[in-house]
């Protein structure tokens, strides 16, 4: 598991952070673990040039010329291989990107919901590839040398808000999907829940659990979550837990027996049945094939 010593990459206090990559990457390190366990910190690279890989919770990231990573607070992230690649790292909190309703729902649509995507290949050619680096180049450049405290935030939370909007602009298009703000949510509670379930989803699958701990019903949980990200409460569990399971499987060194007790399942042919059910393979195959597959893939980049 992450290790808790590790050197935080914001402050205490601290709500944006501009820096290459390579600078990210040595204070990072090389174990996986989140942007922040203290506060609900985002995260933005961009791959200038180079290639390499990463992992976001259980899922390969080829990273190359082009690539931009969108992380949220609760993945882990693993840079298992980035000496080659050159690029730059935005790091944010909500505190600093969420000055009004609207800029919360947005983010919550664009990183929590069903058409959220952890990582974007942009071609070069592309005018909203231009777009994006335009605005990178330029919050850099603002980040080093902005004089005017007041301007400068102002400015950068407005180009941040722009990225934003376009990586959810891309997310929808994928899924022929639309942005729908209407609803308003209350935002305290869909964190409120995310933080419980990622302190307590091993030891409770029920949501009554959840919503008493809230203080409200199963269906005002239920209509939180559908209005806030388009989810389910039972749907964010499982995704979860299977998420989790996935990580523990390729990235822990412990057996499907310990990871199923681990999880909280009472017995590990209740483990294995849920994660066939929602992979269609077995934990014991879907780990012999990553593996096989990570070493393809160590053997192409070599």
């Amino acid at each position: 598991m992450p290790n808790r010593q590790l050197t935080p990459l914001l402050e205490a206090g601290e709500l944006l952070k501009f820096q290459t990559l390579d600078r990210f990457a040595t204070v990072f390190g090389k174990e996986p673990r989140r942007i922040s366990d203290e506060q609900l910190a985002y995260a933005f690279l961009f791959v200038k040039q180079g290639n390499g890989h990463c992992f976001i919770d259980n899922v390969y990231v080829p990273l190359q010329q082009g690539t931009l990573l969108f992380v949220n607070p609760f993945c882990f992230l693993h840079l298992e291989n980035t000496l080659y690649i050159q690029g730059v790292v935005i790091l944010f909190t909500e505190e600093f990107f969420c000055r009004f309703p609207l800029h919360e729902q947005l983010l919550y649509k664009a990183i929590y919901s069903p058409h959220r995507r952890l990582f974007f290949q942009l071609s070069e050619n592309e005018t909203g590839s231009k777009y994006l680096l335009s605005q990178i180049t330029t919050f850099g450049w603002e980040y080093r040398f902005g004089t005017d405290p007041l301007l400068k935030f102002d400015f950068l939370h407005n180009m941040l808000l722009g990225m934003v909007i376009y990586l959810h602009k891309l997310q929808l298009e994928s899924e022929n999907a639309y942005l729908d703000l209407i609803e308003r949510y209350a935002k305290s509670q869909i964190v409120q829940f995310i933080r419980l379930l990622n302190e307590h989803f091993r030891e409770h699958s029920n949501l009554q659990f959840y919503a008493d701990q809230m203080n409200i019903t199963q269906d005002q949980l239920a209509t939180v979550c559908k209005k806030g990200i388009g989810w389910s409460p039972k749907a964010m569990m499982q995704e979860k837990l299977l998420r989790e399971s996935k990580r523990l499987l390729l990235f822990e060194n412990m057996s499907v027996k310990e990871i199923s007790y681990h999880l909280g399942f009472t017995e590990p042919t209740n483990f294995v049945k849920f994660f066939q059910q929602h992979t269609g393979i077995s934990p014991k195959n879907f780990k012999v094939e990553h593996c096989i597959k990570g070493l393809d893939k160590q053997n192409d980049v070599a």
